[in-house]
């Protein structure tokens, strides 16, 4: 299915000059958009979006991007390292086209919870214990799913009403 890809470039990210790790572009020569689905169902930390329609996943500890004709991947140490990266990640999509049919798709979009929700609920006392310096902080976190409720010792306790509503949320 995956055969190729045109218009290939790297860029280092803008927001942080000096950084020698380069975040890679490839423009697809197929739409893959019937693959979001079951890219959701398996992906690590999948994250499938409505509009604009694409998904987002991590595959062997890179953060991929895909959209329906291209793709966009992070941590790149040089242009052989992404290339070679690219090849795997075909493999993956080419692999998921060969098993659709043993594959359960899960065509549910993410909707994130807005930060402040969370950290409404939060007790906002802003203790660190959690691993984050504020609990603003952590709030985004969870918004995120980079943290979990247990990690704050206000929540950490057996029936807590707070943790419970926040579970209820899909944190």
């Amino acid at each position: 299915m995956i055969k190729g890809f045109s218009n290939f470039s790297m860029d280092a990210p803008g927001c942080h000059p000096g950084v020698t790790v380069y975040k890679a572009y490839y423009k697809l020569m197929t739409d893959v958009s019937d693959l979001f689905p079951f890219i959701n169902a398996i992906a690590e930390n999948a994250t499938y979006h409505e509009k604009p329609h694409h998904i987002q996943f991590a595959l062997n500890g890179r953060r991929c991007a895909l959209c329906p004709d291209e793709v966009h991947m992070a941590m790149f140490e040089n242009r052989h390292q992404a290339i070679e990266f690219f090849d795997s990640f075909c493999e993956f999509l080419n692999d998921i086209e060969a098993k659709k049919a043993s594959i359960e798709p899960d065509y549910t979009f993410y909707k994130p919870i807005p930060v402040i929700t969370i950290f409404k609920l939060l007790p906002r006392t802003n203790c660190k214990e959690c691993g984050y310096l504020t609990c603003m902080a952590f709030a985004a976190a969870l918004s995120q799913k980079e943290a979990s409720l247990d990690q704050c010792p206000d929540l950490n306790t057996p029936g807590n009403k707070i943790a419970d509503t926040l579970q209820a949320m899909g944190i």
